[in-house]
């Protein structure tokens, strides 16, 4: 019996000891995270925990609290050891060429798989630069039958008529369609079919064929936590880790594995098929000398970075342009004198695009406030610190963009910089576009370190909208409630239905 209550006193013992030892632990490594940042502006909360962080990305606050925290100033703590900044040359410097900065382990959080990198998540910088030199040509298009534009104007082409043939309304039917969902089923067409030289087939009848979506959908609420809290990424990323027996898998019945099956078997044929090289950025890739492996990690990234980012932008712009009148209907003017004065081929090709001002002001303002980035990409302070932005950051602290904050900086784009006016890029001078194109330009990022797919998606934000209003007239169904956003490390929308109709021009 004495025993039996010595082993329970021994038992309650070690488990106090553990519980004092984790308390101990917590308030010591919190005050130093605290004391090493206390001269920097945040929530109180933040500089201590990253239950902040946690709970802005768990209740969806995503949008509002960083937008906010313009008010703290151009550095801002938003997790123990951790800031951002909304400040341009500040972000600039930290993505520079030459930049002492580099990757924080943020970045290999978004892996799939364990045992697979790619530009997206490598965090060695010479194991980058390696990579980013195999991809840099098929990237650019140099490897893609007909080059970037081609492949983008054959998705665009299908999408006309998938709209023509099964969404387009009349006088006598109405057909809404959700918009948020058709444009990820262009976004997905293009960039598979510029991987992998033919496109999925999400725009033969407008469906999630391979379940990517609605997988996305529910995978990003918790990889946007799991990326901004160290203790799931410890547990989760190692070699011996919990993605390594519960991540996604080829033998998955739904979900990301059905995708990475897709991907993986069409790698291998192109492996087992070498003799018969291919114009297609997969072909470039494995003629540029990337292991199957590197090509598995990189189709992934590009269908990842290269689809919910670019077709969040493309929807943003055609809900604000219905949503604010008098640019609607100037931008529909701009189209009908282009068309009739015989200015434009069709598709309206990116040189020409470049040429009409208002077309321009429109996709920078989508792009503004409209893209899908909100925070993130972490680089790491170089061993001895640095000031920036007039503040000391000790050496080993991690910032990150603000995307959020930065597009919304009033200092940069004017008072109103709240609500979608595309004026604002014509009617000021030209150092202030200066200002704010500098602004945009960074958030592809710069250096070493600007995102691969920046071509493609500018390509296809100059033609689409332009070529969507061409042929056809756009109506919100649900005035009251015309979108669902959520927002985590990017945006999500849902249930933005729509009418479309053909092109009226008799008005304009």
């Amino acid at each position: 019996m004495d025993f039996l209550i010595d082993a329970e006193l021994s038992n309650s013992t070690i488990l106090g000891l553990a519980a004092a030892s984790f308390v101990i632990w917590y308030v010591v490594t919190a005050f130093t995270a605290w004391y090493r940042l206390r001269h920097l502006p945040g929530p109180t909360l933040a500089k201590f925990s990253f239950l902040w962080q946690a709970h802005t990305i768990v209740t969806q606050q995503v949008s509002s609290r960083y937008i906010n925290l313009r008010e703290y100033g151009p550095l801002v703590v938003v997790a123990p050891g951790t800031v951002v900044t909304n400040d341009l040359d500040v972000l600039r410097k930290i993505s520079a060429a030459r930049s002492t900065y580099k990757r924080s382990v943020w970045y290999a959080g978004a892996k799939f798989t364990h045992d697979t990198d790619s530009m997206g998540t490598q965090v060695d910088t010479a194991a980058h630069d390696i990579l980013k030199a195999k991809t840099a040509g098929p990237y650019a298009g140099r490897e893609t039958e007909g080059g970037l534009e081609r492949a983008v104007d054959a998705q665009l082409v299908r999408l006309v008529d998938l709209i023509r043939r099964k969404y387009l309304s009349t006088p006598d039917e109405l057909r809404s369609i959700d918009f948020a969902k058709l444009s990820r089923c262009f976004t997905m067409d293009v960039i598979s079919g510029l991987v992998f030289g033919k496109p999925w087939g999400h725009l033969d009848e407008g469906e999630d064929v391979l379940g990517w979506i609605g997988t996305m959908d529910k995978l990003l609420p918790m990889m946007s936590v799991g990326l901004e809290l160290p203790a799931l990424r410890d547990i989760m990323i190692p070699k011996y880790g919990l993605l390594r027996w519960f991540g996604p898998k080829t033998s998955d019945k739904s979900g990301l594995g059905v995708v990475m099956k897709h991907v993986n078997e069409t790698i291998r044929e192109r492996f087992q098929n070498k003799d018969k090289p291919t114009k297609d950025m997969m072909g470039g890739f494995i003629r540029n000398g990337m292991t199957r492996s590197e090509c598995e990690g990189e189709a992934i990234l590009a269908v990842l970075a290269g689809n919910d980012t670019t077709a969040s932008t493309i929807r943003s712009s055609m809900l604000y342009l219905m949503a604010t009148p008098h640019a609607y209907a100037r931008f529909k003017k701009e189209i009908k004198e282009a068309v009739e004065q015989g200015k434009v081929s069709s598709p309206i090709t990116n040189e020409e695009a470049q040429k009409f001002p208002y077309t321009q002001a429109v996709m920078y303002e989508t792009f503004r406030i409209g893209n899908a980035v909100t925070f993130g990409h972490y680089k790491v302070v170089p061993r001895g610190g640095d000031t920036l932005a007039g503040y000391y950051l000790p050496g080993g602290t991690n910032i990150g963009h603000n995307t959020l904050g930065l597009t919304h900086n009033k200092k940069i784009f004017g008072e109103d910089a709240d609500i979608f006016r595309p004026e604002r890029f014509l009617d000021c001078r030209a150092d202030q576009k200066t200002g704010m194109m500098r602004a945009l330009e960074i958030i592809w990022g710069g250096g070493r370190w600007t995102c691969a797919g920046k071509n493609v998606a500018l390509i296809e934000l100059n033609k689409t909208a332009f070529e969507l209003m061409r042929h056809f007239d756009f109506q919100v169904v649900n005035v009251h409630n015309p979108v669902k956003e959520r927002a985590y490390i990017s945006k999500l929308h849902d249930d933005m239905f729509v009418r479309i109709s053909e092109a009226d021009w008799s008005c304009i």
